[in-house]
């Protein structure tokens, strides 16, 4: 036990001199590691020392503690902050130094416009722009009824069809598959339900009007289908779907658009 005593003891104070030969500047304090320091919260380093943060009116310190952020309302403007002009029809965005416009206007320049809906539309998801209403499909410029041919139903949008099982849609028919196709989706369903569940596919086609790749999984005991596609600049969104034919799939993505895919 002694010998215990007389360790701590000594580790103590060797750990005490290796702070000391550190050197450590006014308004700073060891770091987690203990082998170096950082500056103490409201200062930040400057060469070997600690200088105190400047502050602009209508700024706080950010969340390291060594520099400012401006308040909710207020946008960095150099060394200053300056108040958000937010137009009529806007309001703060989510990060606080921002504007965007209110459900149901959309942005036109620095200044927020109303959405014109057509007739037989709607407000989409985002509240900035429209989709059809269930039952029609966009046209470009507006919403015209379409007509559900044989072997096909209004699919999970509402602004489109999809064809029944062992049917499959070529332009603005369903065709019956081929004996091969029908073949390969149940081959496709037996081994989802030997695995437990999916297979992972790689598709290609577009989601709203981009368009996008990636793999997803299909779960033919349900038809379902999920994964991860890509858009062309890089940004990436998850898909939810069906599985409508044996090398199509249907469904949204995060951003609620509709996306139509095929096998790559």
């Amino acid at each position: 036990m002694f010998k215990k005593i007389i360790a701590a003891i000594l580790l103590t104070l060797a750990f005490l001199g290796y702070a000391y030969s550190l050197d450590i500047p006014a308004n700073a304090h060891l770091d987690y590691t203990g082998r170096s320091w950082e500056c103490d919260r409201g200062f930040r380093q400057s060469g070997n020392g600690c200088v105190l943060v400047t502050i602009p009116a209508n700024a706080a310190l950010d969340y390291t503690g060594h520099s400012w952020t401006c308040n909710r309302g207020y946008q960095q403007q150099g060394r200053s902050c300056a108040a958000v002009q937010v137009p009529a029809n806007a309001s703060i965005d989510y990060t606080g130094h921002s504007w965007t416009c209110n459900r149901g206007y959309q942005q036109q320049g620095q200044s927020c416009g109303a959405i014109r809906l057509p007739q037989n539309a709607e407000l989409d998801y985002t509240g900035h722009s429209w989709k059809c209403t269930r039952g029609f499909r966009s046209n470009g410029s507006g919403c015209e009824p379409f007509s559900i041919p044989e072997n096909a139903q209004l699919d999970f949008t509402g602004n489109n069809f999809s064809c029944v099982q062992n049917f499959k849609r070529v332009g603005e028919k369903c065709v019956p598959m081929t004996q091969a196709e029908i073949q390969y989706q149940n081959y496709l369903i037996m081994l989802a339900a030997q695995c437990g569940g999916s297979k992972s596919v790689d598709v290609e086609g577009t989601c709203g009007s981009d368009s996008v790749n990636g793999e997803i999984d299909v779960c033919q005991g349900s038809k379902e289908a999920s994964g991860e596609l890509e858009f062309d600049n890089g940004l990436t969104t998850q898909f939810e779907g069906t599985w409508t034919s044996a090398d199509e799939f249907e469904g949204t993505d995060t951003f609620g658009n509709s996306c139509d895919l095929e096998v790559d």
